[in-house]
């Protein structure tokens, strides 16, 4: 049963992350198709509107998650995404699409969700691991969603194409609706005397060490097409493979690596900061294919081993509000590394946020020393 219930909670997060992730990349097109003038920084807005919305939901979804059920959370995460996306593909205006975006954002944050929901479901290196595969469809999902969706675009579809696309997240409700309810909570004078042991001790360096590691990965993102091109790589499909070749590294190496022992959050960290650093002094082309590989690696490692520091200190009685507060931490860090890309490849050129990339990863790796002395990873 639970090989069948991961199943269904994992393909129900792919297609809700290959909804929210496949279509943004097309923002320019279908601000044109509203028919309204809008300034070029307003696409950089909407894009991280609805994770600045959900980074701003996610904890008050999680405490309620807690009080009502991490199945119930989940179920409203795929129907919020679904009509999010329903109410931007009738949007008659900007103003409308922006709405739909905000609830795209509000009610949405179905990693999270997952998350919390197999936290009541699973423990130790079985949660472990069920979170690598969560990370697993969102990297896939990053991969196929631009692709697919791009597409349907080349086919003519503007606007509408969110209305297709909101058949997806309301089949992921369909695969969680006949899972079983989250187990019955204790009495209210129990959870009240346990509520101390809900949330971990050391909860606030657990989410510092994932804002900071989740700031590393995405500072680079916003800004490689024309790193690339400062290093002479005119083939925009070679910029794209190179910019996909860490979750590449992702995708086929995580069932080696996940069986592996030992203290991967650290070396993560430490060859992530290497290969950031490396790009920052914009070696010759030919090396990047390597130096590319080398992050992706670093960034398996650190996800792996930070999956179980966060499986160890996992609380079914907490779990909404740790993963809630989890993915919040990660949001807010997507958020802000758009915003610093942007400032640093302005004032510094587009090599500086791998600069910054790295000098992130080293802050996360001396802030991870003491809890990783605390609690030290789940062995497989």
């Amino acid at each position: 049963m639970s090989r069948r219930l991961t199943a269904s909670v994992l393909l129900g997060h792919y297609l809700s992350a290959f909804t929210a992730l496949g279509a943004p990349l097309f923002l320019p097109r279908i601000l044109a198709d509203l028919g309204a003038p809008a300034p070029t920084w307003s696409i950089g807005a909407l894009y991280v509107l609805p994770t600045l919305c959900t980074a701003l939901a996610a904890p008050l979804w999680g405490r309620l998650a807690d009080r009502h059920g991490c199945r119930l959370s989940l179920l409203r995460a795929h129907a919020g995404l679904a009509a999010g996306f329903l109410l931007a593909g009738f949007s008659p205006n900007l103003a409308v699409f922006t709405l739909a975006l905000i609830v795209q954002g509000t009610f949405g944050g179905a990693m999270a969700a997952s998350n919390a929901y197999l936290a009541t479901q699973l423990d130790g290196e079985g949660l472990s691991r069920a979170l690598n595969l969560t990370q697993y469809s969102a990297r896939l999902a990053m991969l196929s969603g631009p692709v697919l969706v791009g597409l349907l675009a080349s086919a003519g579809l503007g606007l509408e194409m969110y209305r297709y696309l909101a058949w997806l997240p309301v089949l992921a409700f369909v695969l969680v609706l006949p899972l079983p309810a989250d187990a019955p909570k204790p009495p209210a004078a129990a959870r009240d005397a346990t509520a101390s042991a809900e949330l971990p001790a050391d909860l606030l360096r657990l989410l510092a060490v994932q804002f900071l590691f989740s700031f590393a990965m995405v500072v680079t993102f916003p800004y490689f097409v024309p790193y690339g091109e400062a290093l002479g790589i005119a083939n925009d499909a070679l910029i794209g493979l190179l910019y996909s070749l860490p979750h590449l590294v992702y995708l086929l190496a995580l069932p080696w690596v996940q069986r592996r022992a030992g203290p991967l959050l650290p070396a993560g960290l430490a060859l992530l900061a290497l290969g950031n650093l490396l790009q920052f002094l914009r070696l010759p082309a030919e090396l990047l294919v390597a130096l590319r590989l080398l992050a992706g690696l670093g960034m398996l490692l650190a996800f792996v081993g930070l999956h179980r520091c966060l499986a160890a200190r996992r609380r079914a009685g907490g779990a909404g509000r740790l993963f809630g507060w989890f993915d919040a931490s990660g949001k807010w860090a997507g958020t802000a590394a758009g915003l610093v890309a942007g400032l640093a490849c302005q004032h510094y050129g587009v090599a500086m946020p791998f600069l910054i990339a790295c000098l992130a990863a080293l802050a996360a790796l001396a802030v991870a020393h003491p809890l990783l002395i605390g609690s030290p990873e789940i062995a497989p």
